[in-house]
């Protein structure tokens, strides 16, 4: 019996021993691994960090809040995000469109998040701007018929949290990603989700980004299109 197989055998007696949180604990700790050795090898080790993601979207919203700006949210459980984005979007022509089918998950996300979670009961929230729009349904259902209103810069965020969701949404987004478009990921440290459904977006079409900024170890992170 070799050597590997040997470790393998004492791993899987292991596991057959943790809890699913354990397992979550551990699974995260490979997260922070693989998104290290991610912008090590793209060079990013020099990206600003903020506190947390509201600093985040206010370095985004330095640029954009004047603007005519589209800003387009996907995954927007009760607003909390939009609501914040009503007040940075300060441009009266600006429009904000959430997309959700506020039921849920569509699939597990982890042990320990299950298909179901994030569900409002399916309620949409109410947000005193009449600027702000809200699209019910699931992404591939709403999106084929959903045509982008004119606009001058395009602003994305990213909280759908499963790589399926996320991926559905970027090669959608091609047409729409011009350069000076900003990406922002709300859970991109996941590496089997957000971080892998970008990573494919951009080995398929060939874009190419720089980083505006992450916060927590790159649980969230911004990206703005070069070329």
């Amino acid at each position: 019996m070799g050597i590997k197989h040997q470790i393998g055998r004492v791993v899987f007696a292991l596991g057959s021993r943790l809890s699913g949180r354990t397992l979550t604990s551990i699974d995260n700790l490979l997260n922070y691994m693989a998104v290290g050795q991610w912008t090590r090898a793209r060079g990013l080790r020099a990206v600003p960090s903020f506190r947390d993601k509201y600093r985040l979207f206010e370095r985004i919203a330095r640029d954009v809040a004047h603007q005519r700006t589209l800003y387009l949210e996907f995954g927007v459980f009760q607003g909390a995000t939009m609501r914040v984005w009503s007040k940075l979007l300060q441009n009266p022509s600006s429009q904000l469109h959430g997309f959700d089918s506020f039921e849920g998950l569509p699939e597990d996300w982890s042990l320990l998040e299950r298909r179901g979670l994030f569900s409002t009961g399916g309620v949409v929230p109410v947000l005193d701007d009449p600027r702000v729009k809200f699209f019910k349904g699931w992404f591939e259902d709403v999106l084929p018929t959903y045509s982008p209103p004119e606009h001058d810069q395009l602003v994305v965020s990213l909280d759908a949290d499963l790589y399926t969701s996320t991926l559905y949404v970027l090669r959608w987004l091609k047409p729409h990603v011009v350069p000076g478009t900003y990406l922002y990921f709300d859970e991109f440290r996941h590496r089997h989700h957000e971080m892998k459904a970008f990573t494919e977006f951009e080995q398929e079409t060939g874009m190419q980004f720089e980083a505006i900024g992450e916060s927590l170890c790159w649980q969230h992170a911004a990206f703005r299109r070069t070329g």
